[in-house]
């Protein structure tokens, strides 16, 4: 079960991801005419995406937690909102190295959401490298 549901997460992360730059790409200047503000305008908008992405886990960790079936977070977890998008936050970016243990089937869902976060920063490096050699080229 936590399986298939990190696996659904992932998916619906590549895809809100997805969606997330093309938002982006529809937003920014031209790089031709205005170059910096081109290279500012992604950056700024992979930072807003991947707080949206960190957050919407830390909503769906709030509702494994709640259902209580698939497992419990540590005895280093305070139980708010701002300890869930830390948790969230920290295995999105850092492949899971947290204080915060996670015991039960959620460990799953915890490793898939790494994997994820994984892939999308390093599209999202992509994304930004791609924006900024067209920027700068001289």
């Amino acid at each position: 079960m936590a399986l298939l549901l990190g696996l659904i997460l992932l998916g619906l992360l590549g895809i809100g991801h997805h969606y997330g730059l093309l938002g982006i790409r529809a937003l920014k200047p031209s790089s031709d005419n205005r170059p910096q503000l081109a290279v500012i305008v992604v950056f700024l908008g992979l930072v807003c995406l991947h707080i949206i992405e960190i957050v919407m886990f830390a909503a769906v960790y709030r509702a494994i937690l709640a259902w209580g079936t698939l497992g419990t977070l540590g005895a280093d977890f305070g139980n708010s909102w701002l300890d869930l998008i830390y948790f969230s936050g920290i295995n999105f970016v850092t492949l899971g190295y947290t204080q915060i243990e996670t015991e039960g089937p959620l460990k799953l869902i915890n490793m898939l959401q790494s994997l994820g976060g994984f892939m999308v920063l390093t599209w999202s490096a992509t994304f930004l490298y791609a924006n900024c050699e067209k920027a700068w080229k001289e």
